[in-house]
C-alpha cells in the first residue's frame, strides 16, 4: 500500500479536554471497590449509566454483562480472582438454556473490552491486580470465531483512487454539471470514506460546517473527544467538486452552515420539497459497492468498513503516531490505536492473493 504523505502541520490535533461541569455531581453510593467485587451486577448498571453512550447501547451491555455475572456467580468467583484464561473460559462456555449459547463474533471482543474498561476503572478505585480485559485483548481472546476485517491491498487501492480521479477529469471534460450531480456526489461519498476514514453514521449527519478545505481536515470533535480527520491529498479534488457542484444548485449564497453534505437521490430534484433529503445508511453502502465494483472490488466485505480499514493502513504506513490515529479516527484510548495496528500488520503479514 503506498504510504500516504505525512508532511503536515504539527497542530494536527487538539487535545482531549475534560467536559466542564457547573456543579459537582452526586456521589454514586455503588461505585466502590466493595460493591464491584460484592454486587458486580448492580455496581456495572450504575457505573455505565454514566458513560456517554446511547440509551440503546446501555441496554445490549448491560444485559451482557448480566450473563457475565451470572456466569461468575456459578463459578463461585468475584472480579479480583479471574485471569485471562477465566475469560477465555466464559466466552466458551455454553449454558444449559437454548438461547445461553456460547458467545461467537463481534459479541466476544465486546466483552473482553468492556472487561478491559470495567478493570481499569477498578484500578482508579484502588484495585492493585492486573487488568484481566487488557491481557485477555493482548492474548486476542475472544477473536479466534471473528473474521479479522478487511484492508484493500496496494493494487485495489491504487485501482479506486485511479477510478476517482480519472472519472472525476472525465466529468469536467465533457463539461458536466448539475446534471451529473449523483456522479459528483458519489465520487465525493467514496473519498470522504476512503480519505478520511469517515464512518457511514458520521457521513449521514455531516454538515457543511464540518469541513475545511483550507487545512484539509473534517471537524467531528465532541465534549471529551477529538476528532479531526485529516483528509489525505487524492480526496481533496473530488470532495472540493462536490461541494462547488452544491453552491451551483442551491445557490453559494445558500450555503448554510449546518446544510447536509450528501444529500438523497430525489427524484424531484434541487430545489423542490422532499421529504426524504439526507442520504440513507443503506444507500451509501448502495453507492460504495456500485463503486468499489466499477474498480474491479469485489468479494467478501468489499464494504464502507473496509475504505475506513484501508484510510488505517494508509495513516500507518505514512508513519502515523497512536496519537495522529487517535484524533485522526475519533478513538478513545491508545489501546483502540494499538489494536488496528496489529489488525494491520496481520493483515499485510498474508499471502499475496488473500483479502485480510
Amino acid at each position: 500500500m503506498e504510504p500516504a504523505d505525512t508532511a503536515h502541520r504539527t497542530t494536527y490535533a487538539i487535545k482531549r479536554q475534560s467536559t466542564q461541569r457547573d456543579a459537582t455531581p452526586a456521589p454514586d453510593l455503588f461505585d466502590s471497590l466493595e460493591r464491584w467485587l460484592n454486587t458486580p451486577d448492580l455496581a456495572y448498571a450504575s457505573w455505565l449509566n454514566h458513560q456517554r453512550l446511547r440509551a440503546s447501547t446501555k441496554t445490549v451491555y448491560t444485559a451482557m454483562f448480566g450473563r457475565f455475572c451470572q456466569w461468575l456467580q456459578a463459578q463461585g468467583r468475584r472480579l479480583d480472582t479471574l485471569d485471562a484464561d477465566d475469560i477465555r473460559r466464559f466466552l466458551d462456555s455454553a449454558g444449559s438454556a437454548p438461547r445461553q449459547r456460547a458467545q461467537r463474533g463481534r459479541q466476544r471482543q465486546q466483552y473482553v473490552r468492556q472487561l478491559e474498561r470495567v478493570f481499569a476503572h477498578l484500578g482508579a478505585l484502588g484495585y492493585r491486580g492486573d487488568n484481566v480485559g487488557s491481557l485477555a485483548g493482548a492474548e486476542q481472546v475472544g477473536q479466534g470465531d471473528d473474521q479479522p476485517g478487511r484492508f484493500l491491498s496496494a493494487a485495489e487501492c491504487e485501482a479506486l483512487i485511479a477510478l476517482l480521479t480519472t472519472t472525476l477529469a472525465d466529468l469536467a471534460q465533457e463539461g458536466k454539471g448539475a446534471e451529473a450531480w449523483i456522479e459528483y456526489r458519489d465520487l465525493a461519498l467514496v473519498a470522504v470514506m476512503l480519505g478520511a476514514g469517515l464512518k457511514v453514521r458520521d457521513l449521514v449527519g455531516l454538515t457543511l460546517n464540518c469541513i475545511d478545505l483550507v487545512e484539509e481536515r473534517i471537524e467531528l470533535s465532541r465534549p471529551g473527544c477529538a476528532h479531526r480527520a485529516r483528509i489525505l491529498g487524492f480526496a481533496v479534488a473530488p470532495i472540493r467538486a462536490w461541494l462547488a457542484l452544491q453552491d451551483q444548485i442551491h445557490g453559494a449564497a445558500d450555503a448554510s452552515p449546518v446544510r447536509k453534505v450528501f444529500e438523497a437521490d430525489r427524484s424531484a430534484g434541487f430545489g423542490r420539497l422532499s421529504k426524504k433529503v439526507t442520504l440513507s445508511a443503506s444507500s451509501v453502502h448502495r453507492r460504495t459497492q456500485k463503486l468499489l465494483e466499477e474498480a474491479g472490488i469485489t468479494g467478501e466485505r468489499a464494504c464502507a468498513q473496509t475504505l475506513r480499514n484501508t484510510y488505517v493502513g494508509l495513516l500507518i504506513d505514512g508513519g502515523a503516531t497512536d496519537e495522529q490515529l487517535i484524533d485522526y479516527l475519533g478513538l478513545q484510548a491508545s489501546i483502540s490505536a494499538q489494536r488496528l495496528r496489529a489488525s494491520f500488520a496481520r493483515a499485510k503479514a498474508l499471502p499475496a492473493g488473500r483479502h485480510c
